[in-house]
């Protein structure tokens, strides 16, 4: 019984050590996402809504000013997994890309000074996001680092260990009676890179940082590439957390408080498409594009399959689960809550789909696709919030997914499948090095 089951398994379109990485990124996301949502499970139940509103805000602009950061390490992934057999090569990536992520932290600090008072940000606040874009830096670069390896073990691993080492310092600051947004905040920086230091003790990273592979050449060249990569992080930034903008400077932070609360807990349905999209993107960079046309079907299937059930679940049982969470303290999070549920759905299919053309070294697709969604949700958020209030907040933020899924559907179905063969291709390693 137990080999025809085998003989079964081995038969799926998905092979078996792609099975195997999606469940080892899928626990260790799972994990992770489980503390950071803890983390704001507490936090909201440490502060009140206002101080709760506050931190939630802090957070959006962080998103936003962490644009160039989030972004910077971007790619590396791909070429780590093109190059296996070439360390050497390998390590002239890691090298350059670690030189530009760490000139785009000090430009992103440059950047920050200018936006703390248009930001209405005070003294602490300002620090704490400060703190966060250099945590930013160390914590995507190791993932993608790990991800171009293959070491998804060790990435699940370090990424959960980052958020039980911030769910724990807030959970020690208020017990001690210290509860403030701006604390809340300069601790949630310091944990990529505490997690950063203690991986190096029990599973260092074997790609090594030579200062002699860093050329100026090679550093232009990764920035042209992960151009778009940045723009698209930008709208993102600005997508994710426009409507919780938009609502705490329409409404009020106690308004922006309820709706993150709400927001916070549709983020679970982004476990699946996570988990597909690390764990496939190295293995599609290297296929060929007929048997990627095949693959990007069967991830589509699967994630039909992890998506959607938990949505209606989630949608179903909303009341239960917010009561759960939050108790009474939030009296409006619910409002949204069904579009936001559904916002994030669609959301997770453009993910699958942005996935495939990053993995073929194409992020302009992606980029392109985040700029409709962005004008989209802001312009609606606009004319909804005044009327519908939070309802409205959630609606934008559907709407805005909604048409990133669609330009990014339209654009895979021609350059892909239009023709016999792929009318866009894989971008070849040698258009990359110096």
């Amino acid at each position: 019984m137990m080999t025809a089951a085998t003989k079964l398994i081995r038969r799926l379109p998905f092979e078996l050590s792609l099975i195997r990485s999606s469940a080892v990124v899928f626990a260790g996301n799972a994990a992770a996402r489980l503390l950071g949502f803890l983390f704001y499970i507490v936090a909201a139940r440490l502060l009140d809504p206002a101080d709760f509103g506050t931190l939630a805000y802090a957070l959006a602009i962080l998103e936003t000013a962490a644009i160039l950061l989030n972004n910077a390490p971007g790619g590396l992934s791909r070429f780590l997994s093109r190059n296996q057999e070439d360390r050497d090569r390998q390590d002239h990536f890691y090298s350059n890309w670690v030189a530009v992520t760490a000139l785009t932290l000090v430009v992103s600090l440059v950047l920050l000074i200018p936006v703390i008072p248009v930001a209405r940000l005070s003294g602490w606040l300002a620090v704490g996001v400060g703190v966060n874009l250099a945590n930013i830096a160390v914590f995507e670069t190791y993932l993608q680092a790990q991800r171009g390896l293959g070491r998804f073990v060790v990435m699940g691993v370090y990424y959960t260990l980052a958020n039980l080492l911030q769910l724990v310092a807030v959970v020690i600051a208020g017990l001690l009676g210290w509860r403030s947004a701006s604390l809340f905040l300069v601790l949630y920086g310091f944990s990529a890179m505490a997690a950063a230091g203690l991986m190096r003790l029990v599973a260092p990273t074997p790609l090594s940082f030579n200062f002699r592979m860093v050329s100026w050449r090679q550093i232009m060249r990764i920035t042209r590439y992960i151009s778009p990569l940045v723009a698209q992080g930008l709208l993102y930034a600005f997508w994710w957390g426009a409507d919780i903008i938009l609502i705490g400077r329409l409404l009020s932070a106690t308004a922006a408080g309820n709706y993150a609360a709400g927001k916070t807990l549709t983020q679970i349905l982004v476990l699946a498409p996570t988990a597909l999209m690390m764990a496939a993107s190295p293995r599609l960079a290297r296929q060929s594009e007929a048997a990627l046309r095949k693959q990007v079907i069967h991830l589509l299937g699967l994630a039909s399959l992890a998506i959607l059930p938990p949505a209606a679940l989630l949608a179903l049982a909303q009341g239960p689960v917010a009561h759960l969470a939050y108790g009474s303290k939030y009296p409006n999070v619910l409002d949204a809550f069904t579009a936001l549920d559904v916002g994030v759905v669609l959301y997770g299919f453009y993910m699958v789909l942005a996935s495939v053309w990053g993995a073929l070294g194409r992020p302009m697709v992606g980029a392109a696709a985040s700029a409709v969604g962005t004008v989209a949700t802001v312009a609606l958020a606009f004319l909804l919030i005044p009327t519908l209030g939070l309802v409205g907040g959630g609606i934008s933020f559907a709407v805005g997914a909604g048409a990133q899924l669609a330009i990014v559907a339209v654009f895979t179905a021609w350059g892909l499948y239009s023709g016999a063969k792929a009318k866009v291709g894989h971008l070849p390693d040698e258009a990359m090095l110096a």
